[in-house]
């Protein structure tokens, strides 16, 4: 294997990973070139959604909270070399009938791991954050370290650190194929009605809900699904540093994850059984208004001082496997393309470290990073 600082590398998708392995292959002076289908930093990947939550006290396990602690000074120190703020670090709930299990798990992973989490009893929890309706067996959690992430921000503000450090980015630009020439990769790609060709010595595919598409290897192991969120009117009271992000988990269908006003309104994602997208071109915008009435009714139940129902409903999509962990290795039938992808929902906030791993294969094919539960042969 050539030594990565002597390699060139493509990069297909600029976007949640795509422009993370892009900033880090061109700080160490690898050369490195991004393709985009759309404009960097557009809404349309999994990268959309205006916020994205950010925790410590991990519901999905402790095996993460290193990869988080990490996360979380990248996210810090990217913030600082842009001057824009990408982590806003408010806090981040979790509320819940100590019951439920993923509510159990915070519990667990924050003793596990002796994490800043604060355990509020119901009175102090109504005098600080007075917007929640407490159930008589929720517990509340407030992780210290978590806060907000500004997604679109963060993959513009990335990928322009990256071009400044040398990377190369071709927006508007689909990547048809990827061809394993077996001492490198020759890339197809689309400008206009011209299809041209480039070589390079490895490629990674990061390309979203468009990874199946472009990675028909794990076509059966991953499912893109629509998640549909809505944008509830709200006032000063509902601002990051009264209002926290975090997540709720109080039985039958008040489970869903809520975010603070930056502009928009209060985000609310309700996490229900998500649809399936067959085709990622042609997402369905149209939401029923069954369900726009199920999400106000847990918003009428969980939250107070909200209108009654949403100023804006949108919908989304995500790449998700079976086990809700994600994608990180070779594509088996082309050994110079590395895979990123179906991260489940929760790959934004790891994707600094994500990278890293990345990056660490790209040169080594080995990493410090444990990512043995996101190796692409468990799925086989």
């Amino acid at each position: 294997m050539k030594p990565l600082q002597q390699s060139s590398i493509a990069v297909i998708g600029v976007g949640t990973m795509g422009s993370q392995v892009l900033h880090r292959l061109a700080a160490d002076g690898v050369r490195a070139t991004g393709f985009e289908q759309f404009d960097v930093g557009h809404q349309r990947g999994a990268a959309g959604g205006e916020t994205r939550i950010f925790r410590v006290a991990y519901k999905e396990g402790g095996g993460y909270v290193p990869l988080l602690r990490e996360a979380r000074a990248a996210w810090l120190e990217l913030g600082a070399q842009t001057g824009v703020e990408l982590l806003e670090p408010c806090g981040a709930l979790t509320i819940g009938s100590a019951e439920d299990p993923d509510v159990r798990t915070v519990v667990d992973v924050t003793r596990e791991w002796g994490l800043d989490v604060e355990q509020l009893d119901h009175r102090e929890a109504a005098r600080r954050f007075p917007q929640h309706r407490l159930f008589g067996d929720d517990l509340v959690l407030l992780d210290r370290q978590g806060g907000l992430l500004h997604p679109q921000r963060a993959v513009a503000e990335t990928a322009l650190l990256a071009e400044k450090a040398g990377a190369r980015i071709h927006p508007s630009t689909t990547v048809v194929d990827v061809v394993d020439r077996g001492t490198g990769v020759a890339v197809h790609y689309r400008q206009g009605d011209e299809i041209q060709v480039a070589e390079y010595d490895q490629a990674v595919v990061c390309t979203g809900p468009w990874i199946t598409r472009s990675v028909p290897a794990i076509a059966r192991d991953v499912q893109i699904r629509r998640a549909v969120l809505c944008w509830f009117e709200a006032g000063p009271n509902w601002v990051p540093e009264r209002f926290p992000v975090g997540i709720r988990r109080s039985g039958g269908e008040n489970v869903y994850s809520f975010f603070p006003d930056v502009g928009g309104g209060v985000k609310i994602n309700l996490h229900v059984e998500k649809s399936v997208v067959d085709d990622p071109d042609a997402l369905d915008p149209v939401v029923a208004q069954e369900y726009v009435a199920r999400v106000s009714a847990a918003v009428s139940r969980g939250l107070t001082g909200l209108p009654p129902k949403p100023a804006a409903v949108r919908t989304f999509m995500e790449g998700y496997t079976a086990d809700n962990h994600g994608i990180i290795g070779r594509d088996p039938q082309r050994p110079n393309v590395l895979v990123m992808g179906g991260f489940s929902g929760h790959g934004f906030k790891l994707a600094p470290v994500f990278a890293r791993a990345a990056v660490d294969l790209l040169g080594t094919g080995r990493t410090d990073v444990p990512i043995d539960r996101l190796s692409l042969s468990r799925l086989h």
